[in-house]
């Protein structure tokens, strides 16, 4: 049976949100790598930072608006991702309508956490470089930049990635592994990735332990999975065409010697009644 044209634009239109998505971050890192060497960076304090900003102020501003873009592109992304797994029969499958509200949280808390580079890190590096600055006035810029770091920091890494898109790729893994159309492997990784990117919560300063470069391969580990998934529906659908093609040419050549043989029968009573009649 065909597809239904419907499905078809699904899925044409999640793996190509989804190639988008996982390519997309390559932009920001390489704009603010350059730049400012993002992410290391963000190790530095505000005597090394905020100078650095106003001296690559382009860079950073389009750097951090592609990454706000990126970030508020990951809630289409899931749900379209989430939609196409479930499939018209999983429509009100509350897994598919929770991992929308964890991403959607995930998205919005994630573009908060960004929005501090763009808006309020701009006017403290201002006044930090500013002759007329006194030194007590610097030191509360410090003080103030310290905070947006950890408060913005807080919510978009912890908050946005190590909380509400894990609990979107636990919903997600859970679909898959419900699916009779998709195999259950997905599903097994998508917990692996779900735990590691959780993993990154011990950074709370109740527990305050350094977890390194795991928030890195946390991530690396989910657009890896993404692109599995974009790869795997595209595998699909590509395994699904040559099986109709093949049914259908079977099919053909079936009704072919159907009705070969039913000619042949037909000539085979003519022949006998021509031969009643002579005799």
């Amino acid at each position: 049976m065909p597809e239904h044209p419907s499905s078809t634009v699904s899925r044409n239109a999640t793996v190509t949100l989804l190639i988008i998505f996982v390519v997309l971050i390559f932009v920001p890192l390489g704009i603010l790598g350059a730049a400012i060497d993002w992410p290391n960076n963000l190790s530095e304090d505000a005597d090394h930072n905020l100078p650095l900003l106003l001296e690559e102020q382009q860079s950073v501003f389009w750097g951090y608006f592609i990454y706000l873009i990126y970030s508020i592109l990951f809630y289409p992304v899931a749900y379209m991702m989430g939609r196409y797994i479930a499939g018209s029969g999983g429509v009100f499958s509350p897994w598919l309508h929770l991992g929308s509200g964890f991403a959607a949280l995930s998205a919005v808390t994630r573009a908060i956490g960004l929005s501090r580079w763009l808006f309020a890190m701009p006017t403290l590096a201002r006044i930090y470089v500013d002759p007329n600055t006194t030194e007590t006035m610097r030191e509360a810029v410090v003080v103030s930049y310290d905070m947006l770091n950890a408060w913005g920091g807080g919510i978009g890494e912890l908050l946005g990635v190590s909380s509400f898109a894990s609990l979107w790729v636990v919903c997600t893994s859970v679909l898959f592994l419900q699916s009779q159309e998709w195999p259950s492997w997905m599903g097994w990784a998508g917990f692996i990735v779900a735990i590691d990117l959780a993993i990154n919560l011990l950074e709370m300063d109740i527990l305050s332990i350094d977890m390194g470069a795991n928030l890195t391969i946390s991530v690396v580990l989910l657009h890896l999975w993404l692109l599995l998934a974009a790869l795997l529906f595209l595998r699909l659908r590509c395994m699904k065409c040559m099986q109709r093609k093949s049914t259908a040419r079977a099919a053909s050549e079936v009704a072919g010697d159907a009705s070969g043989e039913a000619g042949g029968e037909l000539s085979a009573d003519a022949e006998e009644v021509k031969n009643v009649t002579d005799a």
